[in-house]
This record gives C-alpha cells, structure tokens and sequence, in this order.
C-alpha cells in the first residue's frame, strides 16, 4: 500500500476517497449542544442549527470546487477532511478551520476541535469515516479547555513547514483538563472572515460576549480561556511584528 501511495505522489495523483490515503483531518464538536436540546424547544434549536448550516455551507462551498475536501456532521460533531497533506490541502483544511470557527461562534455554537494527520479513509457511500488521525483527534479534543483548534503532534510537522500569515497559527499555552501545555493552535482571532491576516479579536470577543449571556458555571471557564489565549497569540503577533 505504501509503495502504491509513493507512486501516487510523485505523478501527483489524488487518491480515490474511499481508498485509505494519508490524509490531514479536522474533528470538532459544537460545545453545550445537549444542554441546549434540554432547554431549547425542538422548532427552536431546529431553526438555529439550520441558519448555522445554511451560512456555513454557502462560505465552504467555495472549498469544495475540486472535491479535495469533504465533511459530514453527526449530530453536535463535525468531521472535515481533505484529500493530502500537501500545501494545497492544507491551505484547504487551515480555511475551513477559519470558516468553521467563524461561522459557529458568530451563530452562537461553541466550538472546539483538533487538526491531526494520518492514513485515513473517507467512504461516503459506505458511510465509513475511520482512522487512527480520528482517534488522535478525539482524545486530544477530549483534554481542551477552550474554544478553539489545536494541532494534534501528527500534524505538527506540516504546520510547521506550510504555516503564513494568511494560514494563520501560534504556539502558545492552552489550557487543558490538567493545567497548560503549549500547542500550535489555529490563530482564529488574526484572521478575517476573508482570509486575510488581520486582527479581529474585538469581534470575537463581542461573539463570545452572546455566548457567555447564555451560560454559567464551567462553559464560562471556557469563555475565559478563550480570551487569555486571544490575548497570548495577539503579544505573539506584537513581539514578531517588533522583530521583524
């Protein structure tokens, strides 16, 4: 198999989806979505997931021309893959990040989620979604304690090699379960709802400020995390921009 996939690359063929293949995948799920289809009535909920979906497959539509990437949303989980790991599939998985983040907190869903890399299958007409970068994706998920995407070790490397400022992302602490580490991480604050490097963080702010209304207890730690990080990533930007 390995020796077919090399063969692949240097022709620069994709592979089919549905065959496993080395792949960049974003796993994310939507923060509080069983509180809120305890305390919302089943029309309301309905109403605002559907004007979340609408907004956010219209901005990744653009994303989809060439059926390098793919998703598919499982109650609150949303699972986002493209077709490689190569610059172009990762400037393609780095927007829909962007997109996701976005599109979700400005609609009042919290998100949070990790990019990871591995072989991977795809198999929509099966229905098969699997893969150990799911796995890592999962358990990494499980340990965050903010809003945001963290880059699972896997895919460390490829952020590293391919990260600009349009593909934004920091190194920084980000809080987990267990205390801090620090991860490469989507930089969400720094850039626009276009694409395009610039510091948005009062916007965000004002989206999480919606979401904190909502909310108290644990979801506001969430909230607060959230921020600190904005804060850390904006002192990163400052610094590099100084030293540059």
């Amino acid at each position: 198999m390995e020796k077919v996939l090399k063969i692949k690359n240097k022709r620069n063929i994709s592979p089919k989806w549905e065959e496993p293949s080395e792949r960049l995948v974003l796993y994310a799920d939507i923060m509080g979505f069983k509180s809120r289809v305890m305390d919302y009535s089943h029309e309301e909920l309905k109403n605002d997931i559907s004007r979340f979906r609408n907004e956010w497959e219209s901005r990744m539509s653009p994303l989809q021309i060439a059926d390098h990437l793919r998703y598919v949303q499982f109650s609150d989980s949303i699972l986002i893959v493209v077709n490689g790991v190569d610059e172009k599939m990762f400037n393609l998985i780095t927007k829909a990040a962007f997109c996701l983040m976005h599109t979700a907190i400005s609609n009042r869903f919290p998100i949070k989620g990790v990019i990871s890399q591995g072989v991977f299958t795809y198999d929509k007409l099966k229905e098969l979604y699997f893969g150990r970068p799911l796995v890592d994706a999962a358990l990494l998920h499980d340990e965050i304690k903010y809003y945001g995407i963290v880059v699972h070790n896997t895919a460390e490397a490829t952020v590293k090699a391919k990260g600009t400022e349009e593909n934004r992302y920091c190194k920084s602490e980000i809080p987990l379960d267990k205390g801090c580490a620090s991860h490469y991480h989507l930089a969400w604050n720094l850039v626009n709802q276009k694409y395009k490097p610039e510091d948005i963080t009062e916007t965000c702010n004002l989206w999480l400020d919606v979401i904190e209304e909502q909310v108290s207890g644990k979801p506001r730690t969430y909230i607060d995390n959230t921020r600190k990080v904005f804060e850390n990533d904006r002192k990163l930007e400052v610094q590099i921009n100084e030293d540059v």
